[in-house]
């Protein structure tokens, strides 16, 4: 590790061109965590002066979500929040911050809102319950959104959002004769206001993962039925916002799943065990193609996005091992992944 650069562990861009990373340097002999902004798509990268981030603990694996050049935020067993393009930052209070199990677990944010899904810790077996909270983006006004919880037990899920469309999934715990089981809950909002429980196509015993595409297209995977080194994964698609869903071809087995990321023309799938994989989709979930593979044990992906059609972004590898790390782009719609040095000025 050197403190000329960053291996970044989370990455997020408004834009084509303009983006940040958050990821671990040296703070003279010790490991910290540092900024870094882009406005070129990632040709160059420019420290970004945050002196409170080196406070923050570097074994978690923290997440950086920007709403626009001003307001961002920092996630994880914290919540901090900037309202300067992170020259500053101030930690915002939630229940269960700072407790075993209280957490951060998803946020996003768009058209003057951030949403996230915040498990409070109270469970002792699945640190639920998880809410969803939001607030304005310019100031720090959290609120839970009524009805969207997973109740007292249940895990976090994801949030997406396309063309001022949100989805957001949770995952209740029930007890069965089987023993504690997760569902999955979709909800959409389509003005960011009202959010409503929405249909869902997966069968019982899988979980159900969302990726809104545009504000009609969305994508959900079903992810269960484990074996070694892979899992059973099948995939949906509706065109007309969640009304109906219709099955396409299974992504492939290998690979425990982890992520879903869609554009108005693509499907992508990460997935990870012994090998950590992207899988692709461009005609609609029909066929499907590996993008990305690394020989590595799985280590696995993070922040798998698509910002516009053709560009995209995904983290590779895990803070408890920083050499790991490394932010990797696409520019032609997720066909071909590169890795991207941040080595900031």
């Amino acid at each position: 590790m050197s403190s000329r650069s960053i291996h970044p562990e989370s990455v997020t861009f408004i834009s084509a061109d303009v983006g940040w990373v958050l990821g671990l340097s040296l703070c003279g002999e010790a490991p910290c965590l540092r900024l870094a902004r882009t406005v070129d798509a990632g040709a160059h990268w420019t420290w970004v002066t945050a002196p409170t981030l080196s406070t923050l603990a570097t074994g978690p694996q923290w997440r950086l979500r920007f709403a626009d050049s001003e307001n961002g935020w920092i996630s994880g067993p914290l919540l901090l929040a900037t309202h300067d393009g992170g020259r500053t930052w101030a930690r915002v209070a939630f229940p269960g911050a700072g407790s075993p199990g209280g957490a951060v677990a998803a946020l996003e944010a768009a058209d003057g809102r951030v949403y996230a899904e915040i498990a409070e810790g109270l469970d002792p077996d699945t640190y639920g319950p998880v809410v969803l909270f939001e607030s304005p983006t310019n100031i720090d006004s959290w609120h839970a959104v009524s009805g969207v919880t997973t109740g007292r037990s249940g895990f976090a899920g994801e949030i997406s959002l396309a063309q001022g469309v949100f989805w957001a999934s949770l995952h209740p715990a029930i007890v069965a004769a089987q023993g504690t089981q997760s569902l999955s809950t979709l909800y959409r909002s389509l003005d960011g206001v009202t959010w409503r429980s929405e249909p869902q196509p997966c069968p019982p015993q899988t979980v159900a993962s969302v990726a809104a595409g545009t504000s009609s297209r969305v994508i959900v995977i079903c992810a269960g039925g484990f074996a070694a080194g892979s899992q059973e994964k099948s995939a949906y698609v509706s065109n007309n916002a969640g009304s109906s869903y219709v099955r396409v071809a299974d992504p492939p087995m290998e690979g425990d799943f982890q992520s879903v990321a869609a554009s108005p023309s693509e499907i992508s799938v990460a997935a990870s065990s012994g090998a950590t994989s992207i899988y692709a989709s461009f005609d609609g979930g029909h066929t499907w193609t590996t993008t990305l593979l690394f020989g590595d044990g799985g280590l696995g992906l993070s922040d798998l996005g698509l910002t516009t059609p053709t560009q995209g972004v995904v983290i590779h590898g895990l803070s408890e091992y920083p050499e790991s790390l490394q932010l990797l782009m696409t520019h032609d719609g997720g066909h071909h992944w590169e890795p991207v040095a941040v080595i900031p000025t």
